[in-house]
């Protein structure tokens, strides 16, 4: 039965996501990217804070397990209690 490849680093760059556990300012928050054809969590950071649920794209591998990412939302996205980010 064929397998699929393990994704790796360099099949990172370019993937899409979304953040599953915010990303803070300054550090690292979650997100859940699609790799060829397979569904990966990897920790992420950004220039700005993202809140879960904020459409991201991967513009560097920063190790097998961590990614940095903009945000590819239209406008900000609420805060949780109506403010937004």
């Amino acid at each position: 039965m064929p397998t699929t490849a393990t994704p790796t680093r360099h099949h990172l760059v370019g993937a899409q996501g979304v953040v599953v556990s915010a990303v803070p300012g300054a550090g690292y928050g979650e997100v859940r990217l699609t790799v060829t054809g397979q569904q990966v969590k990897l920790a992420a950071r950004c220039d700005r804070p993202l809140v879960a649920g904020t459409p991201v794209y991967v513009v560097e591998a920063l190790s097998e397990t961590a990614v940095q990412v903009v945000s590819t939302a239209p406008d900000p996205l609420p805060e949780p209690g109506g403010e937004t980010a």
